[in-house]
């Protein structure tokens, strides 16, 4: 079956990045790709530097096609709305128009993008419309593989297609690129559309932080699972049961060194880990929020217009998807508090095994140092007393010895004064001890 003619035909870029600080005058892959394209538009470099202002813009090398660039600032998130779309309204127009306006466009993001394709034809079957969003598609990528559509989808009374290749589309493709297809019954419905590229900027930008949100939350968790400290079963609880079979500090001294150098390690990154997927959670739950609330605000504004409005595929992603993104993430968070918290308490109780092993060291040194003191002051005192004893009553005790005599005195004073000496020693040393115990 042929496709109808494309009239009006429109391509939005929407695109969201990371907001970054450059310590140098180097730009990011990101920021070339968007300083190339305001190039290619031929755009002053205020157009990055005024946000949330229209920069319109006439391709050179595109006859009879106009378009706009505005740029926004969204928290944390620098984010760029692009259009092209020809000037002509009212005749049928080339779809190569929809691949000549890709090229033209292209930018990379580092949270993701979405490209939506717009136009109208003149038929109200909505066979119709899905052969014309194919050829759209096919026209767009330069591929002339039939796409597998995800029809059932209306917006003011347009059919609405999102290319949907498996469960996981969203995760599997580059850049978190997804693709919109939107194909009206006239001209006035895709001029309403036009009215809307603020509130679908938001809501896509919620949508894309959802998943950046999630895939960076299964980054964390494959780099602890790569490194062998994601908590498996039994994992933790195996090094604890060992604590109790460790017969002697001192014999295991190293064992516990070594066992806390490396837990220390752990635990910072399980700590860092932790933080990280906490933020991205909190993260989550917000964008998520924001976003079921914009898609309410889009429903209800559509609903003041004529023409049916049904973004099943838009409501689903913040029902299910999302909803499954926020419980995998939570039950990571649950599996690594706890295991978190055992492994502080494994470290604590190795602390504790050595401090007890140092203060045993201590003591012993202690108690040596103490020894020492006392030998050295019981022998300095008896030495000293015998000393100042034997000098001082020489003079006194034997003026002229007798020959025979001299060997038996020598003996007896050397038994009295060391006698004397050990005696003072020994309460000099006493006395020492009770007054450095009252010191201490």
């Amino acid at each position: 079956m042929q496709p109808l003619s494309i009239y009006y035909p429109h391509l939005f870029l929407f695109v969201y990045s990371l907001r970054t600080i450059q310590e140098d005058i180097q730009l990011t892959p990101q920021q070339q790709s968007w300083e190339s394209l305001r190039n290619r538009l031929n755009l002053d470099p205020e157009a990055d530097y005024h946000p949330e202002r229209n920069y319109p813009f006439t391709p050179d090398d595109l006859e009879g096609v106009t378009g706009f660039y505005r740029r926004y600032t969204l928290g944390d998130t620098d984010s760029l709305l692009v259009c092209c779309a020809t000037k002509d309204k009212e005749n049928p127009q080339s779809y190569d128009y929809f691949y000549d306006f890709q090229k033209k466009l292209e930018a990379k993001g580092t949270i993701g993008k979405t490209w939506l394709i717009l136009g109208y034809v003149n038929s109200a079957t909505d066979l119709d419309k899905e052969t014309t969003a194919k050829q759209a598609y096919q026209s767009f990528r330069k591929n002339l593989a039939e796409p597998q559509l995800r029809p059932g989808n209306h917006f003011l009374g347009s059919s609405v297609f999102e290319i949907w290749e498996s469960s996981e589309n969203w995760t599997n493709t580059p850049e978190n690129e997804n693709v919109i297809i939107c194909i009206c019954p006239h001209k006035k419905i895709v001029e309403r559309i036009e009215t809307f590229e603020y509130e679908l900027m938001l809501l896509f930008y919620y949508r894309h932080k959802i998943i950046w949100n999630y895939q960076s939350s299964n980054h964390i968790k494959k780099m602890l699972i790569l490194e062998g400290i994601f908590p498996q079963d039994n994992h933790i609880d195996e090094v604890i049961i060992k604590l109790p079979e460790i017969s002697g500090i001192e014999q295991n001294f190293d064992y516990f060194n070594h066992e806390l150098r490396a837990n220390l390690q752990i635990l910072a990154k399980y700590t860092m880990a932790l933080e990280t997927l906490k933020v991205q959670l909190q993260s989550l739950r917000q964008n998520l929020q924001n976003y079921q609330n914009r898609l309410a605000i889009i429903k209800n504004k559509a609903a003041e217009e004529n023409g049916l409005t049904k973004l099943n595929f838009l409501e689903e992603f913040g029902e299910f998807t999302a909803a499954d993104y926020l419980w995998q993430m939570e039950q990571d968070y649950r599996i690594l508090v706890p295991q978190l918290q055992v492994r502080e308490k494994y470290i604590n109780s190795i602390r504790t095994f050595i401090e007890l092993f140092q203060a045993e060291q201590d003591r012993q040194i202690a108690s040596q140092n103490t020894k020492f003191q006392d030998t050295v002051i019981f022998l300095v005192t008896t030495i000293g007393t015998s000393t100042l004893i034997a000098a001082t009553s020489a003079p006194f005790i034997i003026k002229e010895p007798s020959t025979n005599n001299i060997l038996l005195t020598c003996i007896t004073l050397l038994i009295l004064y060391l006698a004397i000496g050990l005696i003072s020693g020994y309460f000099v040393s006493q006395w020492w001890r009770s007054e450095d115990k009252g010191r201490k």
